[in-house]
């Protein structure tokens, strides 16, 4: 089973996962009620990165549509998901321990190693730094 397939494991029975390519470009993913609609026009990374995201959106907002940006607490709410995905496709203790025995490490090593975009890997350790965990 690879990283996608264990991700969405992890909430079977909970959450159903549609792969469209019948999205609009600019929307990776959706969630509504307890489907996960995933742009199948991305690479494999950025559905990973998508799943994750939308898993953090389930786990973490209480049952409303944030798709309007307008509203400053959507944009919050959005975060929250992001975060928390960040924390489950990059755990930060496993980031530590890949990093730690190398003396300089460039996002893409780290993007390989956790199957993730670069730009994901980005986020996630300026999140990390923040917060005083890496």
């Amino acid at each position: 089973m690879d990283k996608m397939e264990k991700l969405m494991a992890e909430y079977d029975g909970e959450l159903d996962f549609v792969f469209t390519k019948q999205m609009p470009d600019k929307l990776s993913g959706l969630l509504h009620d307890h489907t996960v609609y995933i742009n199948s026009n991305q690479t494999k990374e950025k559905m990973i990165a998508t799943i994750a995201e939308e898993i953090g959106h389930y786990e973490t907002m209480i049952d409303h549509d944030i798709t309007d940006y307008s509203n400053l607490n959507n944009w919050k709410e959005e975060r929250k998901g992001r975060i928390w995905s960040y924390h489950k496709i990059i755990p930060s203790d496993e980031l530590e321990e890949f990093v730690s025995d190398k003396e300089q490490v460039y996002n893409y090593e780290i993007a390989e190693q956790f199957e993730v975009p670069a730009d994901i890997v980005e986020e996630a350790v300026l999140v990390y730094r923040v917060k005083g965990m890496l």
